[in-house]
């Protein structure tokens, strides 16, 4: 890791940027995190999957204002990785190719396994529990990963988000079509083959919009979202890139 590093998440609703200053061989400090709701997927969805302009070009302002501010800090490298609305559209290269021809910024687009394990080592880091399955909510995939002992025996990518449910059912009224769809797609981790643990650990924007529900119906005293339990529910709230 290099003495101050840039790490940028562009996701399908939001799009995040730490940067990190490198303390010790094993530790470093938080200097700078940024976060800009750019909604890259929005109405790619309803268009065959496709970016449109307004949203690309969104994404693309923010990443410039992201590697200014990267600079500015003398940030020495920088690690850029895209999920599920870069992954899925046909037209991505364009804007992939776009951000490396004018900004100088390579983003990695990694899958929907990988994303899911990302999630599970940096649960593993922030929860003492044995065996949890985590969940991460995005806006246009859900990733879960199974953890036991340490270790992540399996990930499931879901083609199920906010933005992409929103599209496709929620804005037309369709309840009933999104409740079916959300079921079809869940038996991939109810039959994945393993035991769904009784300790779900959330991760994400939508996760802590929950936990601020439940913390408000609760009257929990503390004004903090580090760790949220209901039941067997269990919803640190940390930011993950």
């Amino acid at each position: 890791m290099a003495k101050v590093t840039t790490i940028i998440d562009i996701g399908s609703n939001s799009m995040r940027m730490v940067v990190l200053e490198k303390s010790s061989r094993f530790a470093f400090n938080l200097i700078n995190e940024t976060k800009s709701r750019v909604k890259i997927s929005e109405g790619c969805y309803e268009n065959n999957g496709n970016l449109q302009e307004a949203p690309m070009q969104r994404a693309f302002n923010s990443l410039q204002s992201f590697l200014n501010i990267s600079k500015a800090l003398k940030s020495r490298k920088i690690i850029c990785v895209a999920t599920s609305a870069l992954r899925d559209a046909p037209n991505a290269k364009s804007f992939l190719s776009r951000v490396s021809k004018e900004l100088g910024l390579n983003i990695k687009v990694i899958d929907g396994t990988k994303e899911a394990y990302y999630g599970g080592i940096a649960a593993q880091n922030l929860i003492d529990c044995d065996r949890f399955i985590t969940v991460d909510i995005g806006g246009g995939s859900t990733e879960f990963a199974f953890i036991n002992n340490k270790k992540i025996e399996k990930c499931v990518s879901l083609d199920v988000g906010t933005v992409r449910l929103n599209e496709l059912f929620f804005s037309k009224g369709d309840i009933e079509g999104a409740r079916n769809y959300i079921l079809e797609k869940l038996k991939q981790v109810t039959d994945c083959g393993l035991d769904v643990p009784s300790t779900i650990v959330g991760i994400g924007g939508s996760i802590r919009a929950i936990s601020k529900i439940i913390k408000q119906k609760n009257d929990y005293p503390l004004d903090i979202l580090h760790a949220v339990s209901y039941t067997h529910l269990t919803l640190p709230t940390k930011r993950i890139v």
